[in-house]
């Protein structure tokens, strides 16, 4: 029963972290699609331009963390559930560096939206800032997937110790 629970429980966060990942970097694709398509029509300066591709990194580090943290499901692939934490974690860096540095802009040089007036830097902030909770679902998975595969790391240690300690082979054979 436990063993349900569990795998239960897993594969709902792992449909969440996709579903939310999936929309959350989107947005932040398009956010820094739409900034770099500005640029090119000199609407915006080159600055803005700089920060769509970091953005375009950091979400696309944080899409490639979330098919690594899949793929280490299986036991033997348990090292890519390190390098999707640490993927996932320099993507959210990245996101949330621009998205600071976009709302410090738009503050500035940016007046509102609509008839309310709503500030653009609290538009992007709105669209972008979803990104923490598939990274939070990422690292969650991510630990929960290297714990899981304790027992085969302990058996290829075991196998890499019988190796080490196996007896060598005879230099001379004794038939001479």
């Amino acid at each position: 029963m436990k063993k349900f629970i569990e795998r239960d429980c897993k594969i709902l966060l792992e449909i969440i972290m996709l579903c939310l990942g999936i929309k959350s970097e989107c947005m932040a694709i398009l956010s820094a699609a739409g900034w770099r398509y500005n640029v090119r029509q000199g609407n915006y300066p080159e600055l803005l331009g700089v920060y769509s591709f970091w953005m375009f990194l950091g979400a696309g580090l944080i899409l490639l963390s979330m098919i690594l943290c899949m793929l280490g499901k299986k036991a033997r692939f348990y090292k890519l559930n390190f390098i999707s934490a640490v993927f996932s974690i320099s993507g959210l860096i990245s996101c949330m560096t621009v998205l600071s540095k976009f709302c410090v802009y738009a503050d500035q040089n940016f007046s509102g939206i609509g008839d309310s007036m709503k500030p653009v830097s609290e538009l992007y902030r709105d669209r972008i800032s979803p990104v923490i909770v598939p990274v939070i679902l990422i690292l969650i998975l991510s630990i929960w997937n290297f714990i899981n595969s304790r027992e085969y790391r302990i058996e290829l240690k075991q196998k890499r110790l019988a190796e080490l300690n196996a007896e060598a082979p005879k230099i001379i054979s004794e038939d001479d």
